[in-house]
């Protein structure tokens, strides 16, 4: 089950670095909207990276009681 926590996590990261190319693109072309769009999209796959981490118990309350 950890294995496909990692190639989910791997897959996310690979989506994070298409929408942080994508705010550098929004910028660039002064597009707010899809810049601002980007920046939204960056924070949720962040998000469901930190939630596989911590359902991998690499991260939470429970590893500090290790």
């Amino acid at each position: 089950m950890r294995t496909a926590y990692r190639w989910g996590i791997l897959f996310l990261c690979a989506v994070a670095l298409v929408f942080a190319l994508g705010i550098v693109v929004g910028e660039a072309t002064d597009r707010w909207l899809f810049g601002g769009a980007m920046i939204g999209g960056l924070l949720i796959a962040y998000s469901f990276v930190l939630l596989l981490l911590r359902k991998m118990g690499l991260v939470g309350p429970r590893k500090a009681e290790r």
